[in-house]
């Protein structure tokens, strides 16, 4: 999605920006320079483009409210980065669960014919990376998508680097018997 795909809601500018305490300025600075990677991020782990744009402006309003805590403030776009993919993760964990729980969706039959064989609607690699667990979605786009070393993916993620290699692996597998063979090679 081009950027301006996601212009800076106008609403939440004016609020936030006249009474940003001068300490904040930065984080404002970043909040309009970062905001259509981060809502692009958000969409990559959520798959839906409104709940995307909900997840960064939260993880705004969060970081904004937790200001004072922030060490680095001249890091504040890894703070940024850091709270979308945590706020993302949780959102798709709670929808997945709505989905099973209400029996709305199942996405087995909506690709796979009976045999198990791929009908003609076909698969395409985001709609199998949306069918991720979250944790693997979140380690896939932050690798893939954002082309962060494994060490910043543990950061961001708050686990060790073991832990996102073996993610990683995890979800290659999933999407080479999703998609077909090829990936990650």
């Amino acid at each position: 999605m081009a950027a301006e795909a996601w212009p800076i809601p106008r609403d939440l500018a004016v609020m936030v920006a006249p009474t940003a305490p001068l300490a904040a300025d930065e984080l404002v600075s970043v909040f309009h320079v970062h905001y259509a990677g981060l809502c692009r991020l958000a969409y990559l782990i959520v798959g839906d483009r409104v709940l995307a744009e909900d997840v960064v402006q939260e993880a705004f309003l969060r970081t904004y409210a937790g200001w004072r805590r922030v060490r680095e403030p001249g890091r504040a776009d890894i703070y940024m980065r850091k709270a979308v993919v945590n706020l993302s993760r949780s959102k798709a964990r709670r929808r997945s669960i709505e989905y099973r729980s209400n029996a709305l969706f199942n996405a087995t039959d909506r690709y796979r014919g009976t045999s198990g064989e791929s009908t003609d609607i076909g698969i395409t690699v985001l709609d199998a990376v949306r069918r991720l667990p979250p944790r693997q979605r979140a380690t896939v786009v932050l690798r893939y998508y954002l082309d962060l070393p494994e060490s910043e993916i543990a950061d961001i993620l708050g686990t060790a680097v073991g832990t996102v290699k073996s993610q990683l692996a995890k979800a290659r597998r999933t999407l080479e018997q999703s998609i077909g063979g090829g990936v990650g090679d």
